[in-house]
């Protein structure tokens, strides 16, 4: 797919899903220290952007987040600033030259809270799902050992979703770890496709009526840039 402009997927306040791979899918996050140097890096700015962070988690070749966006500046540039920052980093340790992060990164609008909860239980189950473990607490680094053991996370602010679970941090991390338990024993390898091949995440029809939108929009800005860079009709010579 050609680029395409985040500003016709993302704007203020939107609820977005960020994904990523290393560069030619080398297993450059598979050392603990690069989760931790990447971990520390999205927690350095994230003040500096005003990002709000829901969830995250880490593999070994791909990253998966998700969050609220300030605007659109700010959330381009929080990562931005990190991938650079990270890939440069990861260079200098490795001794290495060239791109860390592959292409740009992706990502998708979510319709609301109930697909951005339902998204980060599936995240919490990558490793699950292609036979790393057996169970998401085994992973190293993602979200899942906030909400569902409450460890302490200050990368983290919890969704108002994940608050309604319960009317006690117990009874929240109780519900949260039965919903993934749930997906574990229902669909324990079902792919997290729709996270990271389309631009927008949640019912099919609003997901139509979005990408309907989108496709609208596009056609229009290309017809305004190719209406603006037309060469400007000959003028009529004196007689």
């Amino acid at each position: 797919m050609a680029r395409v402009p985040r500003q016709l997927i993302l704007q203020e306040g939107s609820l977005f899903h960020v994904t990523w791979q290393c560069h030619n899918r080398d297993f450059l996050l598979k050392p603990l220290w690069t989760k931790k140097l990447l971990y520390s890096l999205l927690l350095k700015y994230k003040s500096k952007y005003d990002m709000t962070i829901f969830s995250y988690m880490m593999m070994d070749n791909h990253l998966h987040i998700s969050g609220q966006a300030p605007s659109l500046e700010k959330f381009s540039k929080y990562f931005q600033v990190v991938n650079s920052v990270f890939a440069k980093a990861v260079n200098k340790r490795k001794n290495r030259y060239g791109q860390v992060i592959r292409d740009r990164f992706k990502s998708p609008l979510l319709e609301d809270e109930d697909v951005l909860l339902e998204e980060m239980a599936y995240h919490d189950l990558n490793e699950v799902r292609c036979g790393k473990s057996d169970d998401p607490s085994q992973s190293e680094m993602s979200s899942y050992f906030y909400y569902a053991h409450g460890k302490l996370d200050p990368l983290l602010t919890p969704p108002p979703c994940y608050l309604d679970l319960g009317a006690s941090p117990e009874e929240r991390q109780a519900a949260y770890k039965a919903m993934v338990l749930e997906i574990l024993i229902t669909a324990p390898r079902k792919k997290n496709g729709q996270y990271t091949k389309q631009l927008f995440i949640g019912d099919p029809a609003w997901v139509k009526e979005k990408y309907e939108d989108f496709r609208k929009t596009r056609k229009e800005l290309k017809e305004l840039k190719s209406s603006k860079g037309q060469d400007p009709p000959p003028k009529n010579k004196a007689s």
